[in-house]
């Protein structure tokens, strides 16, 4: 006879109780109090002897002879039922026992009562199952270790951490403390449209839908409403602010999600020196109101919010760090500044090179500091500066090598205006993607008159910042491309109880250093075309890592460099990658890693068990591609190589037929990385460190 699995005896249990006229999803619920307000008054309550009425979710059951103990969970904590066949009655007793599980959400009553280890308690005198949980819950020590099946079952992941509860709760803190500060300073909240026929009020690309009703195509907002925003300062009004979501079809990265969060206000007879002296108090509210305090470690960085925030200039920072003056020097310049250091922007326009040469510079920036005076040409809605056209009255928030908020003293001379949207549009004729669109109507409005106007938009970025974590981890719900239903299983159950934990995103010591990694992989592998295969795999693999939030993204790169280690040794492919794991482990190499090389040789189907694992598997093949794309270019440089041609050559399986593309295809199922922001960071990896591939 076959062994029912959890679920399948989960669901006998629903059967059962169905038969004996008992629902196990009843359409309502009680209680009295909540878990926290039974611990805050519980010497009341034992004193009195009072019955009351709590719920919630299961978390632990254990018997002991003639007691059970139980942890319940609501929205407020946690506590312990105490079941007793003398005060429960055999027949409650013994339903309890047959039918509660862990998972389950149930409805007791009971008094306030202390066991003989000290541990307050509720003796439970009734019982009723409010719903009964199928699926149930993963091993309660380790939660959910797939990264990917924490993400997509994130109502689970939440159940397993109240820490993430706890995010959210403080998040949603983040977003009223500063609605309620910019009501107090006399702003007033608007809602403007979401659909609109020219997106608007920001550098990037948006979303298409198409409306049925007047057949036509729209853009989901870029902004949040910036031009209508400023229309409204048109009209009258003084002080605006909208809060809500924004949508751009961008990359996915630690910093950048497709619909987020954002607020922008907008100040009629300001400027942005203004705006800069009410965005520091706002932060500082805000933060405080969050998190209780306003010193933090972001990023490997110490930032103090309370400290005077300083202000950097954008051409002397460029100048300090990268030796070259933005505002004097020539396109053709710029480029080769560019090229030299490996940057590859996505178009060769000014303001495009411009900014790809700052972005450098601002990763070494801890902050809190104020970014001033931008070229005009990466600031296409900025009022040029009075002392110097070639500039703009702008700022942006700097926090932890990233940009955290971003105002202008906005611009009112329809003139000008025009003049730069007709330049944006030159821009996308050359292929920027992000550049704005012409927009008559706001330009029309501008001609009515717009007051001095300060304007200003913040993301949820800076929430994800301060709590140190990758954005997506910062959101309930993040998106995800739908798995393939043929390859899902039947039971909900089996993504979610695994209890191995994944130590490779953890601390340990991986038994040899980098730089014996290298040298033994030198000393085995002769090939120079194989040597760099090895070391581009360790350089994407430290890239997958971090992205990954691995604790040591070093030892990932040694799995890397090593991965092929036995290539020339064991050029059977039935023997590669296992000869390879062999003479690790008589290295003493750590058994993460040694796993990690074993397995990822697709030819011995051996499933992967760790993130680390499953990265190597999965995206080892592309770094031949990489370099495959940076031979065929004029100059055979990785850096002339583009994101979107790369995606292109990975399509075209005539080109590189060497490389296997089979496991590239299933790198969001087995790391939960969308391949196309997988793509985007090995190729930028890579790129960083062309010098030590010959490339």
């Amino acid at each position: 006879m076959t062994e029912l699995n959890e679920h399948d005896l989960r669901k006998q249990k629903v059967t059962r109780l169905r038969e004996i006229g008992i629902d196990p999803f009843l359409p309502h619920g009680h209680r009295s109090i909540t878990i926290a307000q039974f611990r805050a008054e519980f010497s009341t309550l034992q004193q009195s002897g009072a019955k009351h009425t709590v719920a919630g979710r299961l978390r632990l059951k254990r018997g002991h002879g003639k007691l059970m103990f139980m942890q319940l969970e609501d929205h407020t904590g946690t506590i312990q039922l105490v079941f007793s066949h003398d005060t429960a009655g055999e027949k409650l007793y013994t339903f309890v026992e047959d039918f509660f599980d862990v998972g389950d959400i149930v409805q007791v009553k009971g008094t306030a009562f202390i066991t003989q280890k000290g541990e307050e308690s509720v003796m439970v005198s009734d019982a009723i199952m409010l719903t009964k949980s199928v699926a149930g819950l993963p091993d309660k020590w380790h939660g959910i270790q797939d990264e990917e099946t924490r993400f997509r079952k994130r109502y689970v992941d939440m159940i397993m951490r109240p820490e993430m509860r706890e995010m959210l709760v403080r998040k949603s803190r983040f977003w009223n403390a500063m609605r309620s500060f910019l009501v107090e300073e006399g702003f007033i909240e608007v809602e403007t449209p979401v659909l609109e026929s020219t997106p608007g009020g920001a550098d990037a690309q948006p979303f298409i839908t198409h409306h049925n009703a007047l057949d036509i195509d729209l853009y989901l907002r870029i902004s949040m409403g910036e031009l209508w925003q400023k229309r409204l300062m048109v009209a009258g009004f003084d002080k605006t602010f909208e809060l809500g979501r924004q949508f751009r079809n961008e990359g996915i990265s630690p910093e950048h999600l497709q619909d987020y969060t954002q607020m922008e206000f907008y100040w009629g007879y300001a400027n942005y020196r203004d705006g800069m002296k009410l965005v520091e108090r706002m932060y500082k509210h805000c933060i405080m109101q969050a998190f209780g305090r306003l010193q933090f470690t972001i990023r490997g960085f110490e930032v103090n919010f309370d400290q005077p925030w300083k202000e950097i200039d954008y051409v002397e920072a460029v100048q300090n760090e990268l030796g070259i003056n933005v505002l004097d020097a020539s396109n053709e310049e710029l480029q080769r500044k560019c090229k030299e250091l490996g940057l590859n922007p996505e178009t060769n326009t000014r303001g495009r090179m411009i900014d790809t040469l700052w972005k450098v510079c601002r990763k070494k920036i801890g902050g809190p500091a104020f970014l001033i005076n931008h070229p005009v040409e990466v600031s296409p809605l900025s009022k040029r500066k009075p002392e110097d056209p070639r500039l703009v009255e702008r700022f942006q928030v700097l926090v932890a090598g990233s940009e955290q908020g971003n105002g202008y003293s906005e611009l009112n001379d329809p003139f000008d205006q025009e003049e730069r949207f007709e330049e944006q549009a030159k821009m996308r004729e050359a292929g920027d993607n992000e550049a704005q669109m012409h927009d008559a109507d706001f330009v029309a409005a501008l001609k009515v008159g717009m007051p001095p106007t300060c304007g200003f938009g913040v993301s949820e970025r800076l929430f994800s910042f301060l709590m140190d974590k990758p954005i997506r981890e910062c959101v309930a719900f993040p998106l995800l491309r739908p798995k393939n239903e043929s390859t899902q299983q039947n039971s909900s159950e089996a993504q979610t109880t695994s209890t191995d934990a994944d130590k490779s995103t953890e601390t340990f010591d991986a038994g040899i250093t980098y730089e014996k990694a290298l040298a033994l992989m030198l000393e085995n592998i002769t090939d120079e075309n194989l040597r760099r295969h090895n070391r581009a795999t360790g350089i994407i693999m430290r890239a997958l890592g971090t992205r990954l939030s691995a604790a040591q993204p070093e030892n990932w790169e040694i799995a890397g460099v090593l991965h092929d280690v036995d290539y020339e040794k064991a050029p059977e492919i039935d023997r590669h990658s296992i000869v390879g794991a062999q003479m690790l482990q008589d290295l003493n190499v750590h058994p993460l890693i040694v796993d990690a090389v074993r397995e990822h040789n697709h030819q011995h189907n051996l499933e992967p068990k760790t993130m680390m694992s499953k990265a190597l598997k999965s995206l080892e093949q592309i770094t031949g591609l990489i370099s495959a794309c940076a031979f065929v270019q004029p100059d055979k440089k990785l850096a002339s190589v583009k994101l979107s041609s790369l995606k292109k050559k990975i399509k075209d399986k005539s080109f590189a037929r060497g490389v296997d593309r089979t496991m590239l295809s299933q790198c969001e199922a087995l790391t939960g990385i969308p391949f196309d922001e997988a793509v985007e960071i090995c190729l930028k990896a890579m790129q960083e460190r062309a010098a030590e591939l010959g490339l």
